[in-house]
């Protein structure tokens, strides 16, 4: 951890200052995981051997694209937190190694929940459709299991976020954390509650079987757009007005 930390000249996160300079072991091991994660969800076991088959793979970047977004989302939070904290204590390596854990065991049914619903809407890719990916599936119970191992799974994730942001609070004394960071750090934790409570949402609707013929479980997901607006609008005014109290201006 460095001993003075230093507020760059930077548009991204402007009002934090970054203690994390350097890339750690931990960091380093992390990336390889989000590497390992992406290749799993995009690799074939062999490349395109004809036209069928390029098509096959160029009708797959549809889903692909939906999980590689959700999945450097995901990287983005962790990069952020690591350069804001640079916690190396046991309680956030831990935390870590469950994040990652949690990101190795989502993946494939992240993969396979928009692979399916590409399939539904937009036809055959290659050899796969609807028919032989629904395999062993007796109906609406299994579709609101689904739901409910997605939901589950970015949960459990975001829930992983909040505790870490938790462990740099507690550490706030020890990283010289000012009034802003303190907020910015609080509403990291709200945000990420808030994403815990959208899937919470939809694995209850799953579990009840609310919707599950027209997928309302998962469309309950289409509310993180609008909470997440509210909340950066809601920390906008936050940051502003504790900027104006210390004299730093908007």
């Amino acid at each position: 951890m460095t001993d003075a930390p230093i507020l760059a000249p930077r548009r991204l996160d402007r009002h934090f200052r970054w203690r994390g300079t350097e890339t750690s072991r931990l960091e380093g091991f992390s990336d390889a995981v989000f590497a390992i994660v992406l290749a799993l969800l995009f690799l074939r076991s062999a490349p395109p051997q004809n036209f069928h088959d390029l098509k096959a793979a160029m009708r797959s970047l549809l889903p692909f694209a939906a999980t590689f977004a959700i999945i450097v989302y995901v990287w983005c939070e962790h990069w952020l937190f690591t350069r804001r904290y640079d916690l190396r204590d046991p309680a956030a390596t831990v935390l870590n190694m469950l994040l990652l854990f949690l990101l190795l065991g989502y993946a494939y049914p992240l993969k396979f929940l928009f692979m399916l619903l590409s399939v539904a809407w937009f036809g055959p890719i290659g050899e796969l459709d609807q028919r032989s990916m629904l395999v062993g599936f007796t109906g609406g119970h299994d579709l609101a299991a689904l739901f409910v191992f997605y939901g589950v799974g970015y949960g459990a994730i975001f829930g992983t976020i909040a505790l870490l942001y938790v462990c740099a609070l507690r550490r706030r004394a020890a990283l010289g954390l000012d009034e802003v960071e303190l907020f910015l750090t609080r509403s990291a934790i709200v945000q990420a509650l808030l994403q815990v409570g959208i899937a919470s949402l939809s694995v209850l609707l799953a579990a009840i079987g609310v919707g599950l013929e027209v997928g309302v479980p998962g469309l309950v997901y289409g509310l993180l757009g609008i909470v997440m607006w509210v909340h950066g609008l809601v920390e906008g005014r936050g940051v502003r007005r504790r900027l104006r109290a210390v004299g730093g201006g908007a």
